[in-house]
């Protein structure tokens, strides 16, 4: 009996080490769900609701949102994946691939309610939890399909008429960061090909380690040029590339078309901070190899910090 008890003791230890600690700001847990790919964590403080997978305390937020002003970008990178329109103003048709929280679909509909956005969700779990508790609704005109990025697109381009994107957002992540074979050239090759002529597409990376040099590498040997826009206030920057009718402006062209969309689209953020955010003088590794699906060094990579 005493063995038993014991036994049972050290399971309830096991099970409760198993949550991680989280940060006070995150308030209480609300929502666990135990995925095919993921440990999913909801926490909610107050109005405000984080998504995070896996249990290391290193692994970033996913999704962040505050239910009383969902117009308020809680993370950078959300307000930094607006940078596609400063190119796009009037995109008609939008592929998503990363539901997380779903802000990113979710603001994109809120400012586009005539734009078709398909989003693209590997994990069936998440969407009830973006239902639930992030605020995200599909409509008539915002689907979510249950794929991988990848797979997907190779559907698309096995139909008779393959859809062209006029915006195309990759913020596909796990609990650590993108899966490899969603950074490779033959996968970027496939992207640009369902990537309309005058359509662009923006990746969310992080930029304090030499992945992200092969990221860019791989961005210019699919697409021959690749802006990057860093994050002021975290590690996230984004990749931005066009398709071959697409005109790359200079930064100052930038600003002032970010300081007329606003009149437009009557944004609650500000997009001349997100225009700022472009670095036209920087340059990936000249070392930096191109990521192809039979070399992907990423795990290494990552480890490896930028020399600037």
């Amino acid at each position: 009996m005493l063995k038993t008890r014991w036994v049972c003791v050290m399971l309830m230890l096991a099970a409760v080490q198993s949550v991680p600690a989280a940060p006070a700001e995150w308030g209480q847990l609300i929502a666990r769900r135990e995925s095919l790919y993921n440990t999913i964590f909801v926490y909610q403080q107050g109005s405000v609701v984080t998504l995070r997978f896996g249990r290391r305390a290193a692994v970033p937020i996913q999704s962040q949102v505050d239910l009383n002003n969902l117009r308020e970008h809680q993370l950078e990178y959300t307000e930094l994946a607006f940078c596609g329109l400063l190119y796009v103003p009037e995109p008609n048709s939008i592929l998503v691939l990363g539901l997380g929280g779903g802000v990113i679909p979710r603001e994109l509909r809120y400012y586009y309610p005539e734009a078709v956005i398909d989003v693209v969700e590997i994990d069936e779990a998440i969407l009830p939890l973006a239902k639930q508790y992030f605020a995200f609704a599909e409509d008539e005109k915002m689907k979510v399909f249950i794929d991988d990025g990848r797979m997907f697109i190779k559907k698309q381009l096995r139909g008779p008429r393959p859809p062209q994107y006029d915006l195309i957002i990759l913020d596909a992540f796990n609990g650590d960061y993108i899966p490899f074979h969603l950074m490779t050239r033959e996968f970027l090759e496939e992207v640009r090909r369902v990537l309309s002529p005058r359509g662009v597409v923006a990746a969310n990376v992080f930029f304090d380690n030499q992945l992200f040099d092969a990221e860019w590498a791989t961005f210019l040997a699919v697409f021959g040029r690749c802006e990057v826009f860093l994050g002021r206030f975290s590690g996230n920057a984004i990749l931005l590339s066009g398709g071959s009718q697409v005109q790359m402006p200079s930064a100052e062209e930038l600003l002032e078309r970010a300081r007329q969309l606003p009149e437009q689209r009557k944004f609650a953020f500000s997009l001349p901070a997100v225009a700022q955010c472009i670095m036209p003088d920087l340059k990936p590794d000249s070392q930096a190899l191109v990521l192809t699906d039979d070399r992907a060094p990423v795990d290494w990579l990552r480890q490896q910090r930028r020399g600037d």
